[in-house]
């Protein structure tokens, strides 16, 4: 199970991962996959708490989105809040490299041109805006892992930012969101909507 945890079908794992391996190197060296996984967990948890006291000022941009993922895995990988090198593919092929900044700069201004989602009030509204942008920033998939984690700081900004919603992603589950992300890359958001719907909470 933590083999598929890291493994993608489609990169050069030369960069990433030991070789003849799918574990990513790591700052404590760790070489077995299952304990990567807890520590990865424990340490980006404790890091997550962390910003949701003191949140991490940005624009929305895919700068702000780095200097999250880098805060959450500062203590493990080298290559926190950097931009992947490689193309990755889980069942879909995610954005390719060379388009990551140019695809991410088309949902900042989605952003700016919606007003950062401040005029939203209603629920179901905000489920809709939200599913397309969380949809969206996954098929950019940025880092070479740890973009759920990243993406779901960013979504709960967006929220607080907007002064009339908070959302809770306990309400919901890993599997889930993994189903809901794969109906998106074929531009099926209503299981994004149903989910968040669930996850939002009126301020």
């Amino acid at each position: 199970m933590m083999d598929e945890y890291y493994r993608y079908e489609y990169e050069d794992n030369g960069q990433y991962c030991y070789p003849h391996t799918h574990i990513l190197k790591n700052k404590l060296d760790i070489r077995d996959k299952d304990e990567l996984f807890k520590v990865e967990q424990e340490l980006s948890s404790a890091r997550y708490f962390e910003i949701v006291k003191r949140p991490i000022p940005g624009d929305f941009s895919l700068k702000h989105l780095q200097a999250i993922h880098k805060y959450l895995f500062q203590d493990i990988y080298d290559w926190a809040g950097e931009i992947r090198t490689v193309d990755i593919s889980k069942g879909t092929i995610f954005c390719l490299t060379q388009f990551i900044e140019i695809e991410f700069n088309k949902v900042q201004e989605w952003i700016i041109q919606n007003n950062y989602l401040l005029d939203v009030d209603d629920k179901i509204v905000m489920s809709k805006r939200l599913a397309y942008l969380i949809g969206e920033i996954n098929m950019i998939h940025p880092f070479r892992e740890g973009n759920g984690r990243a993406q779901r700081v960013f979504i709960e900004y967006i929220c607080k930012n907007s002064k009339h919603f908070d959302i809770d992603f306990s309400k919901t589950t890993k599997n889930d969101m993994i189903l809901a992300s794969k109906e998106s890359s074929v531009l099926n958001y209503a299981p994004f909507e149903e989910l968040l719907f669930k996850c939002l909470v009126d301020i």
